[in-house]
């Protein structure tokens, strides 16, 4: 007598409740948090830069005699420009794919969420190129090739003085302002928390054993900034169909510099990042996100175009006011 088995009374079906996709969580970027953003209403316009040479110059201040007029000083100013680019990527969706579409997926929802995901990317590899990299910071840079100091993830070395050092020739060549915020990549953030001179501080002493005590507060306590930041986004770097090869944006690098809080008068920054954000539709953040759906794209049997732009400028406005440390560390992990 035939028995009726599992699979004879059950026909498999997607789950309604439950999808799996690999979006990065915000907190991995940094882009947007390092620097203050400037909310700009043209693409491209200059600002002014008031001489730090004459704010911190000395030998001018005279004793006066009754009667006696002041010393007349001058003062200088020179401009520079920004131009705030425009990034873009769309999604199309034809009619049949919609009208097939299972509940749970909500493709239209997965395809916003993917083309953000993949400008964020483009903004990380961006702010690599135009701050954590060589080449970039006058303050000064450790360099691999002529390296004077030991990488943090080996014995002996001295993350804390290397840093300490490095706050101190900003603070000399930026005419007195502290450097505040440190970067790093997540390879140097893991070695720092191995580093005996990172566990020698903890309140306490600490091992390597329990290095979850070092968080990232307590790391920016240690060596003495405001901002501790961690650049852990991952890309993948292979064209569609190749397979997969993830890295972190950030490499095995650091970053020391001055950031404010917030950009306005007369006030000095490392970088700055100009957001164009009075196109129709864009946020403070020059982001705007837009779905189409009209004749011209039903004649090519598309039913809706969905589209992710941000427009902006990442830009270097003090470099006296950083200094980067290149591959910090030497292992991968």
């Amino acid at each position: 007598m035939p028995l009726l088995t599992p699979s004879n009374v059950h026909i498999d079906a997607p789950l309604t409740n439950l999808t799996t996709a690999y979006a990065q969580s915000q907190d991995n970027f940094i882009a947007d948090k390092v620097f203050p953003t400037v909310g700009v209403d043209k693409q491209s316009d200059k600002y002014y830069i008031y001489s730090r040479a004459d704010m911190n110059r000395t030998g001018d201040v005279k004793k006066l005699a009754p009667r006696t007029e002041v010393e007349r000083i001058g003062m200088s100013v020179s401009s520079d420009s920004y131009f705030a680019d425009v990034y873009g990527l769309g999604m199309d969706f034809d009619e049949q794919t919609l009208a097939n579409e299972d509940a749970a997926l909500d493709i239209r929802s997965a395809g916003a969420q993917t083309l953000a995901m993949r400008l964020m990317i483009h903004r990380e590899k961006q702010f690599a190129t135009n701050f954590f990299s060589a080449g970039v910071w006058t303050a000064g840079e450790d360099l691999l090739s002529g390296r004077s100091i030991t990488e943090w993830d080996e014995a002996n070395s001295s993350p804390i003085k290397n840093i300490t050092d490095a706050s101190r020739t900003i603070q000399l060549k930026s005419g007195g302002f502290r450097p505040n915020t440190l970067v790093v990549g997540r390879n140097v953030h893991d070695a720092l928390l191995h580093n005996s001179d990172i566990l020698d501080r903890l309140n306490g002493g600490a091992t390597v054993a329990n290095t979850a005590l070092v968080t990232k507060a307590k790391l920016a306590e240690i060596f003495e900034v405001e901002n501790f930041y961690v650049m852990e986004a991952v890309q993948n770097d292979t064209v569609e169909g190749a397979t997969e090869s993830n890295s972190f944006i950030g490499g095995k690098h650091a970053m020391l510099c001055y950031t404010p809080g917030n950009a306005g008068l007369m006030t000095p920054a490392s970088g700055l990042t100009f957001a164009w954000n009075s196109i129709p539709g864009a946020n403070n953040l020059g982001i705007t996100v837009e779905s189409f759906s009209d004749d011209a794209l039903k004649r090519q049997q598309i039913a809706e175009m969905i589209q992710v732009k941000m427009s902006y400028d990442m830009k270097m406005v003090g470099s006296e006011l950083g200094y980067f440390f290149e591959k910090i560390v030497a292992a991968d992990a």
